[in-house]
């Protein structure tokens, strides 16, 4: 059976082709490096899924993503020394964020919906001396276990988002790499410099104190969500529990790690 072929045209050498572009920006070899460097939307994509919402659909964030492909491609300096790779990872999530603020976020929402479901949560918690179920949580708060299960998977995301943010405006990429946390320098040409090298090492060790500092729950909700990218459903079978109480550690976790790079990053916390 003959292997399938990729619709994307792979170039043998994308370094000189970028090299030429460069020289004569010519549109038909810069559509040659859109083609090249298309799957590294859809990776990013994927990656990005358990923070995505669902009622977008994934063309639209591919075809934000092949926007910002093109201007990366426009704005990239080869003599900078990063590999183009590595210069579009940083672009590529931040235009999807950018994406669903824009075309999808309710922050006032979001918040509210947090604020009833831990009340609630707290409370049924509280007379039933145990934690409720899904279910027990949606009869409690007299909503359908559809609107609680979406406003979960809202809350999560608009979390999820936050802190994704803020580590790409600090200069870092994930910090869990090969079994332990730390920092990854992301490139970063407007404000590349020695002084930004040094405040990102250093907020590398900041972030990997304070996730060190988690509760070994909230650790492993943290991994599993934003390093694994599983949803909120897929990490309550792992760890057989809820998907509200998945939400409600991840929150934490993500709350105490906001409020130490916030901290590090501004001199005092966010309101």
């Amino acid at each position: 059976m003959p292997e399938k072929q990729s619709p994307y045209e792979q170039l043998e050498n994308p370094v000189e082709t970028m090299e030429a572009y460069k020289r004569t920006k010519d549109p038909g070899i810069r559509n040659q490096l859109v083609m090249h460097y298309a799957p590294a939307i859809r990776h990013t994509i994927i990656n990005m899924r358990s923070m995505l919402p669902q009622n977008i659909p994934q063309e639209e964030f591919f075809n934000q993503g092949v926007i910002t492909l093109i201007d990366c491609i426009e704005r990239y300096d080869p003599d900078r020394g990063a590999s183009f790779s590595t210069f579009i990872y940083k672009h590529l999530r931040g235009a999807m964020l950018s994406y669903m603020r824009k075309h999808s976020w309710l922050p006032y929402r979001v918040r509210a919906a947090r604020r009833s479901i831990i009340q609630a949560q707290t409370e049924l918690s509280n007379q039933l001396m145990r934690e409720p179920t899904d279910q027990e949580l949606a009869e409690y708060m007299n909503v359908p276990p559809k609107e609680l299960n979406r406003n979960l998977q809202e809350i999560a995301a608009a979390d999820m988002v936050s802190f994704e943010e803020l580590m790409l405006g600090g200069g870092l990429t994930s910090p869990y790499e090969g079994g332990s946390f730390k920092g990854s320098r992301v490139y970063d040409p407007p404000d590349d410099s020695v002084d930004r090298d040094m405040m990102s090492g250093e907020l590398q060790k900041v972030l990997a104190a304070a996730i060190d500092d988690l509760s070994p729950k909230e650790k492993q909700v943290v991994s599993l969500c934003y390093f694994e990218n599983l949803n909120l459903r897929e990490i309550g079978e792992v760890l057989n529990v809820s998907q509200q109480r998945i939400s409600f550690i991840r929150s934490q976790a993500l709350v105490k790690l906001r409020k130490v790079m916030v901290e590090y990053l501004h001199g005092e916390e966010e309101e």
